[in-house]
């Protein structure tokens, strides 16, 4: 279903708090971290083991990056407490997942799990947060730009996960925003960055995931069918 291009809610996290964005390997993580950063946020980027995602694109000035040395839970759990304490709690998460050429199948399973274990432990700051500004958790995949319904991008559909796991949360994180973002992989990294900040911004909290390709924004909808 088509959507309109939503509408833009001003707002910032609260001073001495933290925007936790993973790093994709791609520029997009450069060209979100710097629109983040001019918007006054304090952004720190999480990196992923080199092993799993060789690239690590330089990042604006006044952004810093934290990598991780493997995926274990008490490893994610060391890295978001030193996180916080040294740049502020965290207030908005934000996880750019790899496109599948970057990374293979083993290594982006374990990227997903990670996602998953980092929801587990953001759970307590991502709702403290919330009770007196807005707090956020969204995910991008690379699907193909239509929740991977169409034909003409191949894709890895391991990333589809994130949108289970996001419309989840927001059933249990009541004042937490949640949304899942499919970017057609076709949109370059300036494109990719002005999309998301453009989601983080919507104040409409009851749409939970959309997709952006050639044919602009859209979401899913059902609709009633008849039995031949």
């Amino acid at each position: 279903m088509p959507l309109s291009v939503p509408d833009f809610w001003q707002f910032t996290l609260p001073e001495f708090h933290t925007c936790l964005l993973t790093d994709d390997g791609s520029l997009t993580t450069n060209r979100l971290a710097k629109l983040l950063s001019e918007e006054g946020w304090q952004v720190v980027v999480l990196s992923f083991p080199q092993s799993m995602i060789m690239e690590r694109p330089p990042l604006p000035q006044g952004v810093n990056r934290v990598v991780l040395a493997d995926f274990s839970e008490e490893h994610l759990q060391q890295q978001l407490a030193i996180i916080s304490q040294t740049y502020g709690l965290i207030g908005a998460f934000i996880h750019l997942h790899p496109e599948h050429k970057v990374c293979d199948s083993k290594s982006e399973k374990s990227i997903l799990k990670s996602v998953f274990l980092l929801a587990k432990h953001l759970k307590r700051s991502l709702n403290q947060v919330a009770q007196t500004g807005r707090s956020c958790f969204l995910t991008v995949a690379r699907l193909d730009g239509e929740f991977g319904l169409g034909a003409t991008i191949d894709f890895s559909a391991i990333s589809g996960g994130l949108f289970g796991l996001t419309k989840t949360l927001n059933l249990e994180w009541e004042g937490v925003f949640c949304r899942a973002i499919d970017l057609s992989p076709e949109l370059n990294a300036e494109a990719s960055a002005n999309l998301i900040m453009a989601e983080l911004h919507d104040p409409n909290s009851l749409i939970l995931e959309v997709a952006y390709n050639s044919q602009g924004r859209v979401t899913l909808a059902s609709e009633t069918a008849s039995i031949a």
